[in-house]
């Protein structure tokens, strides 16, 4: 209780019991710090049947000195002593103890009587503590008083700890979700505002993802999107569509992995032969005449899975460049990246910015001169980095969706 009761006065912090369940203390019952850099002792001389007879004071004002004593032969002098007594002392008593302890080199000190414990006891931050010790019950007044003081504290205490629960047990779901294969990587352009296919005309979309180290020999990915349908098949035509140039006529989509040997001794030498991609999936689809969010994927899903793939756990330190025709960049406002049901990341348009400098990307895809006349650019961080980040120990992915629970009508 008289720990509690030094640790609301704002004077003293990190106030802590030393043998809360008994044993030698060396004349410490407690210990905190005054105004923040003051090594301060708290003991405690309770008589019980107190009363304040010269017969109760003896004992007590005997006690401070024996407390006081033990406590400034202890390792660390403190500066401050504070003690706890449940008779009252005059003020004469207590000056008298108060320059005892000066005497001893203390710089300041306090004496809490039962007068000025009841004081505490009484206010509203001493409530909570009379009830917990003492088992007195609060009126309604007071009760009003109390929340009054601190009922935004214990709400904000209650939020906070719940939000705190379900951040960890998110994260706990998320790590164990993490270890299942890759499904789908999908890379979500939004852009700012509803545009017409028109507008659009021709795009190249694509991202270079590499990973931090090499899993199932894949070291690095290329995947994206472009116009006309047939652009990355092995097709010459499609059905559905004219080849025509623009998003309105038809999509295309497609993508590559670096495979390397891990045994090869090449990775220990300065090997500068041009990086090789094989292709490992390609799509088309119809044309777009409004256009508000372009997406490009990487996905090794199929019916039946006959080699191991990426987990998502693999895309943790993975660095990736989008890399874009300079007018569809220009009209970017925010990435939003997702795989397996979980959003990993979003870009906002203030960490953003365009690298125009000239480059020759390393895209296994053949664009026309008159297509190249809208020239490649970098998207990359607006800060230091060259390149963007998915770091699961910086953040936690937010799953999209809570899975239903299975119903069970057999049982009654």
């Amino acid at each position: 209780m008289c720990r509690a009761i030094l640790a609301i006065d704002k004077r003293f912090s990190d106030v802590r019991p030393r043998h809360p369940r008994g044993g030698p203390d060396g004349g410490r019952d407690i210990e905190a710090v005054y105004r923040g850099d003051q090594t301060t002792y708290g003991a405690v001389g309770f008589v019980n049947q107190a009363n304040d007879s010269d017969e109760k004071k003896k004992t007590i004002k005997s006690k401070f000195s024996s407390d006081l004593k033990s406590a400034l032969g202890t390792g660390k002098k403190p500066s401050v002593f504070v003690f706890f007594t449940n008779i009252n002392f005059t003020i004469g008593d207590k000056e008298s103890l108060i320059n005892k302890a000066k005497k001893y080199g203390i710089v300041h000190c306090e004496i809490l009587d039962r007068e000025r414990l009841r004081i505490s006891l009484d206010s509203p931050d001493g409530f909570s503590i009379r009830f917990q010790y003492l088992n007195i019950s609060l009126s309604e007044e007071e009760q009003a008083s109390f929340f009054a003081r601190w009922g935004d504290e214990i709400q904000s205490v209650i939020s906070t700890g719940f939000q705190k629960l379900e951040n960890t047990l998110n994260r706990l779901l998320f790590l164990q979700e993490a270890n299942d294969p890759l499904n789908r990587l999908t890379f979500s352009f939004e852009l700012k505002r509803k545009y017409t296919a028109e507008e659009i005309g021709h795009f190249r979309l694509f991202c270079s993802m590499c990973l931090k180290e090499p899993k199932h020999k894949i070291l690095s990915v290329i995947f994206g999107s472009s116009d006309k349908s047939n652009r990355m098949s092995n097709k010459t035509d499609t059905d559905f569509t004219e080849q025509k140039p623009g998003i309105k006529y038809g999509i295309c989509g497609g993508q590559w992995e670096q495979h390397i040997e891990l045994e090869d001794e090449k990775l220990d030498q300065n090997d500068n032969d041009e990086e090789k991609y094989i292709r490992v999936g390609s799509s088309s689809s119809v044309g777009r005449d409004e256009i508000e969010f372009l997406s490009i994927s990487y996905s090794k899903d199929s019916f039946i899975r006959f080699f191991p793939v990426l987990s998502l756990r693999d895309l943790d330190e993975v660095m990736f460049l989008p890399i874009v025709n300079k007018s569809l960049a220009s009209k970017i406002k925010a990435i939003h990246i997702y795989s397996n049901g979980y959003k990993l990341k979003e870009i906002s348009h203030s960490d953003l910015k365009t690298d125009k400098t000239e480059f020759e990307p390393n895209i296994p895809v053949e664009f026309s001169s008159n297509e190249l006349k809208d020239p490649w650019v970098r998207i990359r961080p607006s800060h230091i980095a060259s390149a963007f980040h998915i770091r699961f120990f910086e953040e936690t992915p937010k799953r999209m969706f809570i899975p239903e629970q299975v119903e069970n009508s057999l049982k009654k």
